[in-house]
């Protein structure tokens, strides 16, 4: 009688092809780009809405009545411009760590 016992893959791990892998990094960087300009943006509009007002008083710009109204309708919503950009670096974070999750060796079935 012979007993059969499963030899370990020799190969090791293997992951996608460099081909995918290029094609993924590439798609992936430009992502992360894209959502950490959209965090910056946002970031930077939850801090110049409340500010854009009495900058241009302090330097004597001409803003018009709409316009300072708008920017102070604006201002009151700086919570939601602060929550979209982290929004948005939380989202370019889970894209990046999805990435290196797909791109890293897995072992063989």
């Amino acid at each position: 009688m012979t007993a059969s016992i499963a030899q370990p893959s020799t190969e090791g791990r293997r992951g996608p092809s460099a081909a995918a892998a290029l094609a993924v990094g590439l798609v992936v960087a430009v992502v992360v780009t894209v959502l950490t300009v959209v965090g910056v943006t946002f970031v930077a509009l939850a801090i110049a809405f409340p500010i854009a007002v009495p900058i241009a008083a302090a330097y004597h710009l001409p803003v018009s009545t709409a316009d300072a109204a708008l920017a102070e309708q604006f201002a009151a919503l700086w919570w939601a411009f602060a929550a979209l950009a982290v929004a948005s670096f939380g989202a370019a974070a889970v894209v990046a760590v999805k990435a290196i999750g797909f791109l890293s060796p897995t072992p063989r079935d």
